[in-house]
């Protein structure tokens, strides 16, 4: 382990193993993030006024890159290996954040470091557990039942419960799905992928009244949205209402850039993070959104399709893990500002505001660039072995 981490943290042999990694991954990717990034670079820009550029976003997007060469340029191995470390270290980041993080908006939720920074470490938690779970299931026997999944839903439950304390009910819900999609290509059989869809409904009226007042009202307000007065859309149903009223009202040319009444008039809530979908349909109307949405798609997808070439458990897993990371963040997060899905704060990466998420996303990049550089023949311990 001590290897494996000083080996991280000096890496001679980094701009080979880049190269390496560019050479042979899945080209299709880096267009595809690309033109994410600056759709959302040109959003983010338009959230700020139509002015300067958002210089504070170009810094993310560079950090972001950053993260991504560097993750890329490490095999595989060490991340299998540092896979339990990282886990470790994530834990103590959510209980520090429980400890001594500041409270905002009546959330515990980030660790504000020297010089300004602060750090979301629910972010993280995401890649690392697909990590985690890519070596955990890579080593035992395909998981035929329940038993043999206590381990890897003994760490979604301890991340789950110490994120949904902050609270932070967006992030722990997207764990959820996560966690059955990477069961599922680890080769559970139907029926325990069955049990693990109802566990969550059946489980639903006992965690009620875990919930904070206000996530209980949105719940409930999502359920009724059609029926609701007009009182009740300017009160508790005021992010579902601006927002689909924002995504409505684009049409299929848009308003323009820098010309939506919603973002411009400030009634879109968290628009640089959690609602900046809406920004991107009043704006950029259907002929943009349509684009965005199927690049955002094909870029998990391409993902899942190079992970179903490799034969190495770690290495299909953890690939496709990435894959369902941008996937399960589009659905969720334009799924709550189409009312499809309860009102949640989850951003989405590459395109919010936020730090923490853009070098999470990084990081994802990253790493399925690294697992893609693996050739794809029938892999044993040489999955990890470098040219």
């Amino acid at each position: 382990m001590i290897a494996e981490l000083a080996d991280l943290l000096h890496p001679p042999t980094a701009w080979r193993r880049l190269r390496r990694a560019l050479g042979s991954s899945c080209w299709e990717v880096l267009p595809l993030a690309a033109f994410v990034v600056l759709i959302g670079i040109v959003l983010q820009w338009s959230v700020a006024g139509a002015g300067p550029l958002p210089r504070g976003h170009l810094v993310r997007v560079l950090a972001a890159a950053l993260v991504a060469a560097f993750a890329a340029s490490r095999p595989p191995r060490t991340w299998s290996r540092l896979a339990p470390a990282l886990w470790v270290g994530v834990l103590v980041l959510l209980v520090l954040v429980l400890v001594v993080g500041r409270e905002v908006n009546g959330a515990r939720r980030w660790l504000f470091l020297p010089g300004g920074v602060s750090l979301q470490p629910s972010e993280f938690l995401k890649p690392v557990l697909i990590l985690l779970w890519a070596r955990g299931f890579a080593e035992r026997p395909r998981p035929r039942r329940l038993a043999d999944l206590a381990r890897p839903a003994a760490a979604l439950g301890l991340g789950f419960v110490l994120v949904l304390v902050e609270p932070d009910l967006g992030t722990a819900l997207s764990l959820l799905p996560l966690f059955l999609g990477m069961v599922w290509l680890a080769g559970a059989p139907r029926r325990v992928v069955r049990i693990l869809l109802l566990a969550p409904l059946v489980l639903a009226p006992l965690a009620w009244p875990l919930l904070h007042g206000y996530q209980r009202e949105r719940i409930q307000t999502w359920w009724q949205q059609d029926a609701l007065t007009p009182e009740q859309r300017a009160a508790e149903g005021y992010h579902l209402w601006h927002a689909k009223l924002a995504v409505g009202s684009g049409g299929w040319e848009g308003m323009g850039w820098g010309r939506g009444p919603e973002n411009r008039l400030d009634r879109l809530p968290e628009r640089t993070n959690d609602f900046v979908f809406p920004v991107l349909a009043e704006e950029g109307g259907f002929r943009v959104a349509v684009p965005f949405l199927t690049a955002y798609l094909l870029l998990g997808l391409a993902l899942l399709r190079r992970s179903a070439r490799h034969r190495d458990p770690f290495v299909r897993l953890a690939l496709a893990g990435c894959g369902l990371y941008f996937l399960v963040h589009l659905v969720v997060n334009v799924g709550v500002t189409l009312g499809v899905l309860p009102t949640t704060g989850l951003p989405l990466p590459l395109v919010s505001l936020g730090g923490s998420s853009m070098v999470a996303a990084g990081w994802v990049l990253g790493l399925a660039w690294s697992l893609a550089g693996v050739r794809a023949a029938p892999l044993s311990s040489r999955a990890f072995e470098e040219d």
